[in-house]
């Protein structure tokens, strides 16, 4: 028989078995599922490594849509957790734990919102896994009861396929980087690697300095004592768990664990009384502070509108009731000025005077700027009108003031100032305009109460003018009666003034008495006799 016949028989015969095979293999397959499952279960886990390690980037293109979606749902879940705490923290405002967080920030100058965010940010540690780098196996491993991992080997298949897909497709040619954390919402993968082993951390919530720091010590001392045995290892795990690894590295899980609610102390009572005392010293530092600040700002002020005090550059610092001024002033005699301005102010107990006196210089410069401070600041009084030209040692002031006295006062200043020997006054001074009525009852020449009233403002006009200047007074009469007896009465008038202004006042001036026959302007005497019952005072008319 030829190759060709032979064929035939072969498919004739497979079309009709397989029919057969088939079914036989069905049933069988139903009647030993479970003995199956148990022979391929222990196969399984070194099939994905295996896979993982050809095609790795299939195999997290296919777990990436059941693991992204676990994630999402864990991480909203202690997104939900941590704000509900805090909300319960914030609601229960005035409890003992919410006034012992209050002194805790306090003392650890923090805020009492980051204290709280950080109370409920804690780091846990839920698993560590001592990976070997080559062949991807757990050497050792360390869990937290409460959050313990049911596949630690597919965890540990998974983090050597990412290592290696970073050192394959992201590093440069000729260099080896090492992944050092793997971020999912508020948890972490941590990786620290040696030259043939990497620990693999997972932590829940923040992480912290303290932890990375922890976790370098535990690996350094494991690599110190068991790094010969992770170089040679070939795949023996029973002998590597002789070493008891998995203790040392129990050492992270140590402290991580939730606080339980049935270890909280009793509160002794004197952490209620420290709030109280704490809120107390808050409230009387707020006001002490307030109090210094309002003084410092009126006493400031003060000086600023302290017309001699105006131009210099001084300062008061108020604490306690203490001023302290400062500042620098050409004269003695401004320093004492600012001390007295501010002694003034209600609420000061004690003055620091640090104002510094600066000794005038022989330089035409400095000597004319301090001129120019002076007068700048005695120019603000009512009435004064001063400037000058400075000529080596000699100076000429000009313009004119209210009275002798301010100009009496200027000109010893002025002498004062050292690198001025000569001082020519040519200012004048200017009087203000004296125009008084005083005014009588009809037969009387006695004063009443209120034209003394008048006569006493003009006896300081006259004191406080220093110009010796005459005076004249016009006595008027109304045009009821006798013109004779009404002219004897106006001259009785002008005695009754003239003894009041020489008693009362003790005045130098000189009086001209003038018995008028007319009415006083602007007052018709038929009309208005009690205006026209009168006497002026006024100064005469100096002849220019």
């Amino acid at each position: 028989m030829d190759s060709k016949n032979s064929v035939l028989p072969d498919k004739a015969l497979q079309d009709a078995l397989s029919p057969l095979v088939n079914n036989i293999i069905e049933e069988n397959y139903e009647s030993t599922k479970e003995q199956r499952s148990a022979h391929l279960a222990p196969l399984i886990g070194s099939a994905i490594r295996e896979q993982i390690k050809s095609q790795k980037d299939d195999v997290v293109d296919a777990l990436y849509p059941v693991i992204g979606n676990m994630i999402s749902k864990y991480v909203s879940k202690s997104l939900e957790e941590m704000l509900s705490n805090i909300n319960s923290q914030i609601q229960n405002g005035l409890s003992s734990k919410s006034i012992k967080r209050k002194i805790k920030a306090r003392l650890k100058g923090v805020s009492e919102t980051e204290l709280l965010l950080s109370e409920n940010s804690n780091s846990h540690i839920r698993a560590v896994f001592l990976i070997h780098k080559d062949t991807g196996i757990v050497l050792a491993q360390a869990q937290n009861p409460n959050y313990a991992l049911h596949e630690p080997d597919m965890m540990a298949s998974m983090m050597t396929a990412i290592r290696s897909f970073v050192n394959d497709c992201i590093a440069q040619e000729g260099e080896t980087q090492e992944l050092g954390e793997i971020e999912y919402g508020g948890n972490k993968i941590i990786l620290e690697a040696s030259s043939h082993s990497y620990l693999a951390i997972m932590v829940e919530g923040a992480t912290y300095q303290i932890t990375y720091e922890k976790i370098r010590d535990v690996f350094g001392a494991i690599i110190t004592k068991h790094g010969e045995n992770i170089r040679k290892f070939e795949g023996d795990l029973e002998e590597f768990s002789q070493l008891r690894v998995d203790d040392e590295l129990a050492l992270l899980l140590v402290n991580d664990a939730p606080e339980e609610e049935s270890k909280k102390q009793a509160i002794h009572p004197l952490m209620y009384i420290v709030p109280l005392l704490l809120i107390s010293w808050g409230a009387y530092s707020y006001y002490n502070s307030y109090q210094n600040e309002t003084l410092t700002r009126t006493a400031n002020e003060k000086l600023y509108k302290t017309s001699n005090l105006t131009t210099f550059r001084l300062s008061v610092d108020i604490k306690d009731a203490v001023a302290t001024l400062r500042g620098e002033v050409p004269f003695d005699y401004h320093k004492r000025l600012a001390a007295q301005v501010i002694q003034k102010i209600k609420g000061i107990k004690k003055i620091e005077n640090e104002i510094i006196v600066l000794p005038t210089l022989n330089d035409p410069s400095q000597i004319s700027s301090n001129i120019a401070y002076y007068l700048k600041g005695f120019n603000a009084q009512k009435g004064v009108s001063l400037h000058y030209d400075y000529n080596y040692e000699k100076l000429i002031l000009l313009g004119y003031t209210a009275n002798m006295l301010q100009k009496e006062q200027v000109l010893n200043v002025l002498k004062a100032i050292k690198g001025i020997k000569t001082v020519e006054d040519r200012t004048l001074v200017v009087l203000p305009v004296l125009d008084e009525t005083i005014y009588f009852e009809r037969g009387f020449t006695s004063l009443s109460k209120h034209e003394k009233l008048k006569l006493t403002k003009v006896i300081e006009q006259l004191h406080k003018s220093g110009a010796n200047r005459s005076l004249i007074l016009n006595a008027y009469t109304d045009l009821i009666g006798l013109s004779t007896k009404n002219n004897i009465l106006a001259q009785k008038r002008m005695k009754s003034i003239v003894k009041f202004l020489h008693k009362n006042g003790n005045i130098s001036n000189t009086i001209v008495t003038n018995d008028t026959k007319q009415a006083p302007k602007g007052v018709d005497p038929k009309k208005e006799p009690n205006k026209a019952r009168c006497v002026t005072i006024s100064y005469i008319k100096e002849k220019k």
